[in-house]
């Protein structure tokens, strides 16, 4: 049975990024020709007709008023200045070229200036600027006032000054720089150094400055540590709902973050309600209420990325732990008790490299061909950083949130070391064409061997 006729949420989400997608790439629209049931092509369908209306010009230019509903707020080290940016949604805007609804965009404003609270919605005069597919940018006039409209809301303001009062608390721990800066990123999700920026992005780990299901995750087994020793099941899963849907508000809704949050919500609700849901439900679900809430996110590359590499662990982790096997056999632990010592830990690193390994082939099958067509290279040093540094930022996380700030501090600036100075010879980057003649044999490989679920018109062209 074809993978996705298991998963209804999942199969249904798809459909409709589909639809959504086509709105950008006409000829996606012709994938539901591949599907079985004709029933379910008026999902995709109806997900285009719904993006035409409500997009059926995207504005490049134009000048006028925009109501600007502000969602976060936070500190922009640019290449020259420092700022302040207002990410949010431009929820109408009535241009000279015509009138445009519901637009991501953000604004920056000048760091000594006072700047106008982020606790409500504004008319902002303007100028709008489109700085890539589905996103803007919104240059205020000058000397023209923001009006604030009554009876609106924003816990943008809320948020802000909650990262500001931990960026202080952190500072005030953390005497080097580097270590503040790098905790309070691991802490907000705001990194504010372009330079360490630069070096996370050359070794390819700038996914751990994100907060993802990476961080949530950890969160999650930190608070469940503790608190079952003293909670019932049912009541421990009720103070995890709200513990991390407190963080969720804290954090914001990036693509990520909603994903991560969305999929422990439904795991949590499963265990209050005795069902377990499947997690590429969980996914489906997620994704979903991501695309009926912004259909404009299907153009970020985050939001391509994040649930990109989630779909490849839920799908292709099996299959390459089960391959890789053959490479690092399991063994049983009668057996494993009779290894000698340094037998024993040899076998628990060979079976850490077999989950590791394991792990990023399933991650890179969706996000390295969106990498290579966004960035055009990638960066070869990631295969190896990747193999040790989650696993040591895990630790790292580990010992923050324990305060134990005589080992956080020293072992922090040791890992900020390893980045910054990575060899030279590893930091080079592979091209597409390049990685399609590495990855050829592979796929030809495991199409053979029938592992990867091709979609049914794919099998036309493969054959024993």
């Amino acid at each position: 049975m074809f993978i996705w006729k298991r998963y209804p949420a999942l199969y249904a989400a798809l459909l409709v990024l589909i639809g959504i997608a086509s709105h950008f790439f006409l000829p996606l629209l012709t994938l539901v020709l591949f599907f079985k049931k004709r029933l379910l092509w008026i999902i995709p369908l109806i997900a285009f007709l719904y993006v035409k209306l409500l997009y059926p010009i995207l504005p490049k230019e134009d000048v006028g008023r925009a109501h600007f509903h502000i969602e976060e707020v936070k500190r922009h080290a640019g290449p020259i200045k420092t700022t302040i940016s207002y990410i949010g949604t431009i929820k109408t805007f009535e241009g000279v070229k015509g009138t445009y609804h519901y637009l991501p965009a953000r604004l920056y404003f000048p760091l000594n200036k006072k700047r106008p609270p982020a606790n409500t919605d504004y008319f902002i005069d303007g100028t709008l600027t489109e700085i890539s597919l589905g996103s803007y940018i919104l240059k205020p006039t000058k000397k023209s006032p923001w009006i604030p409209l009554e009876k609106t809301k924003s816990l943008a303001e809320w948020r802000f000054k909650k990262k500001s009062g931990v960026k202080k608390w952190i500072h005030s721990r953390f005497k080097e720089k580097k270590v503040a800066i790098l905790m309070t990123a691991l802490a907000t999700g705001n990194l504010e150094s372009r330079f360490l920026a630069y070096q996370f992005n050359a070794v390819g780990l700038q996914h751990l400055l994100a907060i993802s299901g990476f961080h949530f995750a950890l969160l999650s087994f930190f608070l469940t540590s503790i608190l079952k020793r003293f909670l019932p099941e049912k009541i421990l899963a009720l103070t995890l709902i709200i513990l991390l849907t407190s963080y969720f508000f804290y954090m914001g809704n990036a693509p990520s973050i909603s994903r991560a949050w969305i999929g422990i919500l439904i795991y949590l609700i499963g265990l209050l309600f005795h069902f377990r849901p499947t997690p590429l439900n969980a996914l489906g679900v997620a994704l979903l209420a991501a695309l009926i809430f912004d259909p404009l996110i299907v153009t970020h590359i985050g939001f391509q990325l994040s649930f990109g590499a989630t779909l490849g662990i839920l799908i292709f982790y099996r299959s390459f732990e089960s391959k890789l096997q053959k490479l690092f056999p399991k063994r049983p632990y009668e057996y494993l008790l009779t290894m000698p010592r340094i037998d024993q830990v040899g076998y628990l690193f060979c079976t850490y490299l077999r989950s590791v390994l394991a792990l990023q082939g399933a991650v890179l099958t969706f996000t390295l061909p969106l990498l290579l067509f966004h960035f055009q290279t990638f960066p070869l040093a990631s295969l190896f950083y990747n193999l040790f540094f989650p696993l040591l930022f895990s630790i790292l996380l580990a010992l923050f949130l324990l305060h134990l700030d005589f080992l956080t501090a020293p072992y922090a600036s040791f890992l900020i070391s390893l980045i910054e100075n990575a060899p030279k010879k590893l930091l080079f980057h592979i091209t597409p064409i390049q990685a399609l003649l590495c990855a050829l044999p592979f796929f030809l490989y495991f199409g053979a061997c029938q592992k990867i679920p091709f979609p049914h018109f794919l099998r036309f062209f493969w054959r024993k």
